[in-house]
């Protein structure tokens, strides 16, 4: 019996930058894969340069376990 976790379906695509981007009493967050808001900021544009920088650490971080 196999099980394919959602996380690990290659042919799923991950979720849209502005569904990850979200606001709330006028403060603006990023949700990560695992659901967790990270926030708060002051400006939507704030949220989102802390999203690209969050994905290109994971990013190298992953990379350096493959090595």
């Amino acid at each position: 019996m196999t099980d394919i976790r959602q996380q690990d379906n290659p042919s799923k695509t991950p979720p849209a930058r502005t569904e990850r981007v979200f606001s709330e009493q006028d403060l603006w967050y990023f949700r990560t894969r695992e659901n967790e808001a990270i926030g708060p900021f002051r400006y939507r544009s704030e949220a989102e340069s802390n999203l690209d920088k969050f994905m290109a650490d994971l990013k190298d971080k992953l990379e350096a376990l493959a090595e």
